[in-house]
């Protein structure tokens, strides 16, 4: 058998490193062969290998606008750091107590090996390392390449097989590296516990100061944590980690790199942890914006913009998570900071009512998204009132619009060329005739609100109301197809649980009261579209991103188109403001707030459903209300005041209110274009009764006083003979607008059904002579069935 002389030099270190590394991890190895077999096998295999190729993970920083974080995103907590941006004593400390002769071996220590061996041997525990920081480097290497369970296993088995490995990795590195550029490595790489990968972040969690302001105490610390994370960890067992940073100092004493004086300061000084705890993503604790976090990273992994990243969500994620990226957003933390308050006051988080409220705010000019806050805190801890559904940008089925889709019907007429001029009798329950489909439905039509039941209107005072009757005879006007394909131009799609959601159907006259799930996100910058005189800027979150260099990624284009014309996106502005700010009945007046601007109320069957979106030259906010289960909001309490009911007139404009007033605080008020709109009170007169006379006799009556006439489908209405009129809608004595239509009913010469409960056979009408006298009492009209 030979003689461990004759073994070659190299053999021979790595024979004694694998050996001490195996007895410092207490793996009893049978002789067998002896040192010469083991040498043999040794030399057999200390050929060169280059270990993995390796991005180290780093964590990726979401910033606002400001340059402030608000968010970071890991897989790994790690900061790299130059050698030069760690203090030298922190170095020092690492070497003298993991690799004193690290700047004399070649990556394979046999004398440093044969001493620690000896050294924890005769101290009973673990005092110095076998293993030189190269070969730890290489094993770190190695670990950080495997992605599956197994592969980490295998990477950290107590075997020959392994630190063979780890020796020909740390051979090639010191083959193609220099000694410093090994340090650096080796101090980045390393896991200092608590989830804290390299100095830079282990510096800042256990200290909060940079890498490169660390005492001589706390980098001894440091330096003697990474032999054992775990039980060394000061924040769990301090009194472990300050024995073993004295360890540490007394071996730096013993090396001569700092003096007798220096260590007994440095072992006599307390830990004097300032722990920084960050958390990664989107539910970290103390974030100010954790749903627009969450939006960001949806509109990278998810949309066209996040291409950059990668092909594939997966690929998306892990860029994000390890890529060390630079994102810089719109978020304007001063906007969000209102709209998180407003919120959070108007429907508070823990309320027994259990409604969700949900605020964001778009610039019209860019798109830029300023807030986005929802009244809840980002998590899955629902006892604690959290959520991870995005409300803001429509959960996964989106939110019926109700009235708020008003401002489209209203667009495409006036972009038709239908002045706002329009005056249409609206009666408190209208069945559409020119959507044949629904032609006798017993259940067609649409009811008014009490607030607006029947009457005469125009397109202002109607939009001001929110008239659902006048919009539906308007919606006839512009029929079914171009009004949904103006929202569509205007960012708006139906959510289905895709990113991109579906078209908005062609074939619906509830089109006009807004029955799709959409986004409280893609309303804002729609309605955004008309501050910006018909432009539309497609929201977006994201200005920016730089990679690990710092070198900025190209982003797809995402640019403003023109959907509207100038004047028309100015006439709607114009309209929309009395909503707010208009003389008499409206419906916005809670949204007011002492400056120009423009919106519009939104409220679902039951009030399942309340919105109010609206905007000034500067910014455009959608507001909604209600809950991930739509329930009516009828006769409930919400932060303690009771509401009948719950409009988008009530909560969401008072909102709106609180969050544009707080926004805008201190900017200059910019006014709207000037249009000039027809009054919004119409002048009416008392119709006529001309039941009885001849369709042409009435005819030439009404249209004599200004009225326009057509004729309808004939009814029951004897006493009155067949062909005459029986009836006219609106009905005689009611007041409307001068020039408004009439509609001549003519009689078949039938009896009307009786009354309900009535004996007998029912009292005919008077029939007319000479001019028809008007009613003094017209027919008492139904109560409403839902609000616009």
């Amino acid at each position: 058998m030979r003689t461990a002389g004759a073994l070659p030099r190299l053999a021979l270190a790595l024979v004694v490193s694998v050996l001490a590394g195996l007895c410092l991890a207490g793996l009893a190895l049978p002789v067998v062969g002896g040192l010469g077999l083991a040498g043999k096998a040794a030399a057999d295999q200390l050929k060169p290998e280059q270990p993995p190729a390796l991005a180290l993970p780093q964590r990726t920083k979401i910033l606002d606008r400001n340059g402030h974080i608000i968010a970071t995103l890991f897989t790994e907590n790690r900061v790299p750091v130059h050698l030069d941006q760690v203090a030298e004593t922190a170095r020092k400390a690492l070497i003298a107590i993991e690799d004193s002769r690290f700047y004399e071996h070649s990556g394979i220590d046999v004398k440093g090996s044969l001493r620690a061996l000896v050294r924890n041997s005769s101290s009973g525990d673990v005092q110095q390392g076998g293993s030189t920081l190269t070969q730890q480097l290489a094993k770190n290497l190695r670990l950080e390449s495997e992605t599956t369970v197994a592969g980490k296993k295998q990477a950290t088995e107590q075997s020959i097989q392994r630190k063979l490995r780890e020796a020909r990795y740390a051979l090639w590195l010191e083959k193609h590296k220099t000694k410093d550029q090994i340090l650096e490595d080796y101090l980045n790489i390393a896991y200092y516990g608590s989830g804290v990968y390299g100095i830079g972040a282990a510096a800042n969690h256990y200290f909060s100061v940079p890498a490169k302001d660390l005492t001589l105490a706390q980098g001894a610390l440091l330096a003697g944590l990474v032999q054992s994370p775990s039980n060394y960890d000061p924040t769990e067992h301090p009194l472990a980690a300050r024995n073993r940073r004295n360890v540490v100092l007394r071996r730096m004493a013993d090396l001569h790199v700092i003096t007798d004086v220096e260590r007994e300061a440095a072992v006599h000084a307390a830990l004097n942890l300032k722990v920084t705890n960050l958390k990664s993503g989107c539910e970290a604790p103390g974030l100010k914006a954790p749903f627009f976090c969450d939006y960001v990273r949806r509109y990278l992994e998810l949309g066209p913009a996040g291409a950059i990243l990668g092909e594939g969500r997966q690929a998306r994620q892990t860029k994000l998570l390890a890529g060390g990226l630079t994102i810089k957003t719109t978020l304007d933390p001063r906007v969000q900071a209102s709209a998180q308050a407003a919120v959070d006051q108007q429907v508070p988080a823990g309320d027994a009512f259990g409604a969700v409220a949900v605020a964001d705010i778009v610039e019209p000019s860019t798109g830029a998204v300023r807030a986005m806050a929802v009244d809840r805190p980002f998590g899955d801890k629902t006892g604690e009132n959290e959520t991870k559904v995005n409300f803001a940008i429509g959960g996964t089925s989106g939110f019926q619009a109700g009235s708020t889709f008003k401002a489209f019907i209203l667009a495409r007429a006036l972009q038709m060329g239908i002045s706002p001029s329009l005056t249409l009798y609206a009666p408190q329950r209208y069945c559409p005739k020119a959507f044949p489909y629904i032609a006798g439905d017993k259940k067609c039509g649409v009811s008014n609100a009490g607030d607006s039941e029947s009457g005469t209107f125009n397109m202002v005072r109607a939009t001001w109301e929110s008239v659902n009757t006048y919009f539906l005879q308007l919606e006839e006007r512009t029929g079914l197809i171009t009004p949904p394909g103006l929202a569509e131009a205007l960012g708006l799609r139906q959510l289905d649980g895709s990113y991109k959601g579906s078209p908005l159907p062609r074939t619906n006259p509830s089109f006009v009261l807004g029955p799709y799930g959409v986004s409280p996100l893609a309303m804002a910058g729609a309605y955004a579209a008309f501050a910006n005189h018909g432009t539309f800027c497609p929201p977006r979150p994201v200005t920016e991103i730089l990679d690990v260099a710092n070198h900025a990624l190209e982003m797809p284009a995402d640019p403003c188109y023109s959907v509207l014309e100038p004047a028309v996106a100015d006439t709607v502005t114009a309209i929309l403001r009395g909503v707010i700010d208009g003389n008499g009945p409206r419906t916005g007046g809670g949204a007011s707030i002492g400056r120009a601007a423009a919106g519009k109320t939104g409220t679902t069957n039951e009030s399942k459903a309340a919105w109010f979106v609206g905007y000034t030259p500067q910014l455009a906010t959608a507001v909604w209300v209600g809950k991930a289960t739509p329930t009516p909001m009828v006769r409930v309490s919400i932060n303690g005041r009771y509401y009948k009911q719950v409009y988008g007139g009530t909560i969401p404009a008072a909102i709106w209110k609180q969050a544009m007033l707080g926004a805008l605080e201190g900017v200059p008020e910019q006014a709207f274009t000037p249009v000039s709109l027809p009054a919004a009170s119409v002048a009416t007169a008392v119709l006529p009764d001309v039941r009885g006379l001849t369709v042409q006799a009435a005819t030439d009556q009404l249209t004599a006083l200004g009225y326009g006439v057509s004729v309808g489908a004939p009814v029951n209405a004897a006493p009155y003979p067949a062909g005459a009129v029986g009836n006219t809608v609106p009905a005689p004595g009611a007041k409307v607008a001068n020039g408004a239509q009439v509609t001549l009913l003519p009689s078949n010469g039938l009896a009307p059904p009786p009354t309900p409960g009535a004996t007998g056979s029912p009292t005919p009408a008077p029939k007319p002579t000479g001019s028809p006298t008007p009613s003094s009492t017209p027919a008492p009209r139904p109560k409403p069935s839902k609000k616009p």
